[in-house]
């Protein structure tokens, strides 16, 4: 859930993942599942039984872990490249939540039984702002990683560059209302020349 611990060191222990090392060589195909007109790129949760997994068509899914059958499936308004981490929006509540982002600079959260959304926010505003790393859920608070796609824009000769300065923001778990965001280049960017 949220690639291992608070570190993302992305281990998991023998003891948590029910195996070691030595036996995955061992699993078999229990079940597979194909995603309609799309393809799982990114990282799998699991939690109570239920595999959290998203699309590049913008789907996220909530698959039985036993069965591969669907509980439920949510729509985001662009591609979720983000893994899921799941957990409650208010410390110390039974109600789980489903938090990740999408390619567009949004962060949401959905409820992870029903997959009913919750709440949705835009992180930055910058066109090519994108949530590529997976969310960190802490006491109450959603810390997000925003990245961008402008390095790769900048080829455009019609492109300003470089507007983005990646960030870091925190979140109300329960709200999606942003308390706080700083930035990995703290003086805003100004223009300096045209060239030809």
């Amino acid at each position: 859930n949220g690639w291992g611990d608070l570190r993302n060191t992305r281990f998991q222990s023998a003891k948590a993942a029910g195996l070691t090392a030595g036996e995955t060589s061992r699993l078999t195909l229990k079940w597979a599942f194909g995603f309609p007109g799309a393809t799982a790129l990114y990282g799998q949760t699991v939690v109570d039984g239920r595999v959290f997994v998203s699309s590049n068509a913008g789907y996220l899914y909530s698959l039985d872990a036993e069965t591969g059958c669907v509980h439920w499936s949510f729509r985001s308004a662009a591609v979720v490249r983000s893994s899921v981490v799941v957990g409650p929006a208010k410390p110390g509540a039974t109600r789980l939540a489903a938090f990740f982002g999408d390619i567009h600079g949004n962060a949401y959260a959905v409820d992870a039984t029903n997959g009913e959304l919750l709440w949705k926010s835009q992180i930055d505003p910058q066109p090519l702002a994108r949530v590529t790393a997976t969310p960190k859920l802490y006491q109450g608070r959603l810390y997000i990683g925003i990245a961008s796609l402008e390095e790769d824009e900048s080829r455009n000769a019609s492109h300003v560059c470089c507007t983005f300065r990646g960030a870091v923001a925190a979140l109300d778990a329960a709200t999606g209302k942003q308390i706080w965001k700083t930035y990995t280049i703290p003086e805003e960017p100004k223009f300096i020349k045209k060239n030809s």
